[in-house]
């Protein structure tokens, strides 16, 4: 580039070629460019995150008196605007989007240009394998090497702790403070002073009749409780519903004598940070934990079904670890989270990530809860683990095609897909395995000529749209 190395222009240079390399990578797979505003009200990253990044944005108050921020990230963005019906088309959707996030981080300049995908719509293990797949293949394209994917599940450990008598809310507090778990004796102590503060570890005063509760169904409880009150209620209530009064009751009362819940929970979380590895020895050493802790085998059956599902694509053999332990600090995800670190970063490991939030929508003013998945790199970082002989080859991009399958030759569709893209074709797969008619009709929505239906013995039947 007859640049000199290491050069603020040089590394600009480098950020806008990738930017342009991967966009065209994520358009081959279905998704389109989206791009969304550099500032937004203040209130709609705080519902997003639970207030965890508000002591990192940067906030003011404009001329009208609202509080707003320059973007932090852009997942809410892109929630927001299809909540309010600006992303039109069927589902699945497909949205990519790149550009500057801004948030405080000592030692840096606070701006960071990223690239990210949203897939909404789809909530199978299909679509989070096709998530998790893209993120680490569009490093290996542009020739990054020595990346490694870590995985957790958010869901799985939530039930995890659900199956030792945990209460939602003890769960929710213990799976944000589990990487102080990491530090030792000052992390676990920290944990409990916290956990004290907050009334987590009080015995209470209904301590057995919160046990009874925790053991019997939910119906039966709410029955129970119906029956203590009686007429009670009745002129008390407010806007509230009898049913809504009750679930908060229920949900206080199964705080009570969480002490030792409590303690044998912290015990199942060091073990987790312990048995992290390659999934398949990881694997084997959860179903020794879960039988040490009375927990359901099925429990990890997202796990099982997820890594099925990647072991369609061809990963280029980065190494997958699975830690149930790791946390992305974000209060939004419900399922299958991922981190991509490099040991070549030493601050700041993680490259990018993302994962499963299917209950953002809804919490962000959609009329109802809609499964979605995605995921976010940092280009600066990229960057810096470019190879030496890196250089910018693009293409125009071709004919679309749409690959589809019976719902038993998934795998296929997904070898047939990857290899279309490989050469250089835009190739999405329908997630959904629609029948002829639904496949067309959605090609034509998306602007795509071509469908390429796979059978289970691997045969291809082509139709132009």
């Amino acid at each position: 580039m007859n640049l000199p190395p290491n050069s603020s222009q040089q590394q600009q240079r480098l950020v806008s070629d990738i930017n342009i390399r991967l966009r065209k990578f994520f358009e081959r797979r279905g998704y389109e460019l989206f791009s969304t505003s550099m500032l937004e009200r203040t209130d709609l990253y705080l519902k997003k995150s639970g207030g965890e990044l508000a002591s990192r944005m940067y906030s003011f108050t404009d001329p009208s008196g609202a509080e707003v921020s320059m973007r932090p990230e852009f997942t809410s963005s892109v929630v927001k605007n299809y909540v309010s019906g600006l992303l039109k088309g069927p589902l699945p959707q497909r949205w990519t989007y790149s550009g500057s996030v801004f948030r405080y981080e000592p030692g840096f300049s606070g701006e960071f240009q990223q690239i990210g995908a949203e897939l909404l719509g789809a909530g199978s293990s299909d679509a989070d394998a096709e998530i998790v797949a893209m993120a680490s293949q569009s490093l290996s394209t542009i020739g990054i090497r020595g990346h490694k994917i870590r995985i957790g599940h958010m869901g799985v450990v939530s039930e995890m702790l659900e199956c030792l008598g945990l209460s939602k809310r003890a769960g929710v507090f213990l799976l944000r403070n589990i990487p102080q778990l990491r530090t030792g004796e000052a992390g676990l102590a920290q944990i409990r002073e916290s956990a004290s503060r907050f009334g987590l570890l009080s015995s209470g005063n209904n301590s057995d009749l919160a046990r009874i509760t925790r053991e019997m169904p939910q119906q039966d409880v709410i029955q129970m409780i119906k029956g203590f009150i009686g007429d009670g209620m009745h002129g008390a209530l407010g806007q509230r519903t009898s049913e809504e009064i009750i679930s908060r009751y229920l949900e206080k009362l199964r705080e009570e004598g969480q002490a030792e819940f409590f303690d044998i929970a912290i015990e199942l979380c060091k073990e987790l940070i312990a048995l992290a590895g390659p999934p398949l020895v990881a694997r084997k050493k959860l179903t020794k934990l879960a039988k040490a802790y009375s927990i359901p085998e099925n429990v990890f059956d997202p796990i099982d079904s997820f890594f099925d599902s990647l072991g369609h694509y061809d990963m280029k053999n980065v190494p997958l670890i699975l830690d149930l332990a790791s946390a992305r600090g974000i209060a939004y995800y419900t399922g299958i989270i991922f981190d991509i670190e490099n040991s070549r970063i030493k601050i700041g490991r993680s490259i990018g990530g993302g994962g499963r939030y299917d209950g953002l929508i809804e919490a962000l003013g959609g009329k109802k809860s809609l499964p979605a998945m995605g995921f976010a790199l940092n280009l600066e970082q990229v960057a810096n683990l470019l190879p030496k002989d890196y250089d910018l080859d693009l293409e125009e991009t071709p004919a679309k095609i749409l690959v589809t399958a019976q719902e038993t030759a998934m795998s296929e569709a997904v070898a047939t897909a990857e290899r279309l893209r490989a050469q250089g074709f835009f190739a999405e797969i329908d997630l959904e395995c629609k029948d002829d008619a639904s496949a067309a009709k959605y090609a034509k929505q998306r602007d795509i000529q071509t469908i390429m239906r796979v059978g289970q013995d691997g045969q291809v039947n082509e139709q132009f749209v």
